[in-house]
């Protein structure tokens, strides 16, 4: 199973089309859990980049963001993906094993481009005045462990942690 990446338009120049390895497949093919979606925002002109299951709701940042300090974005993807869903106290070897490509998804999603829009708006001021002064890849790993385990709502209606969710899927499918 690949990862499917949608980008918006604003990360397609910072991230481009190179990265993937094959042509996006038909929808009834990708599972959701495997789908991501990913955003930018910018804090003194240094790169965040955001990405966020919709599924799920998982969402976790990479800080200060460019093609010279992270050449392979699939290797930073799933290194900080695994450290979050460490940090998180789920295993993530089966579900990296399982998601080896990268293959675009274009369908787009205002539900989670919300999601990404509004946690954007939550975390924005507290990274750009680093209320605790620690050095940037220990805020990516503090703000990481941070937004998995926040309450968000998921079909109007209930509250669940993204974290949780999460680890369910991976369990229902037996990638845990």
């Amino acid at each position: 199973m690949p990862i499917h990446l949608y980008q918006s338009k604003k990360v397609q120049r910072y991230i481009g089309q190179r990265v993937y390895d094959d042509l996006p497949w038909a929808e009834e093919q990708v599972d959701p859990l495997t789908v991501w979606y990913a955003d930018v925002f910018f804090i003194q002109r240094e790169r965040y980049l955001i990405l966020a299951n919709p599924f799920t709701k998982f969402t976790f940042f990479i800080f200060q963001y460019s093609r010279k300090t992270h050449p392979d974005f699939m290797q930073t993807f799933v290194e900080k993906l695994s450290t979050t869903l460490r940090a998180a106290d789920i295993d993530s070897t089966k579900y990296i094993e399982q998601c080896n490509l990268l293959i675009p998804f274009n369908r787009t999603n205002k539900s989670v481009s919300a999601h990404l829009s509004q946690t954007k708006m939550d975390y924005e001021y507290m990274i750009s005045n680093r209320w605790h002064g620690v050095h940037p890849s220990a805020d990516e790993a503090y703000y990481n462990q941070m937004i998995a385990d926040n309450l968000v709502s998921f079909n109007k209606k209930d509250f669940d942690r993204p974290a949780k969710r999460f680890y369910h899927e991976l369990i229902l499918r037996r990638w845990d």
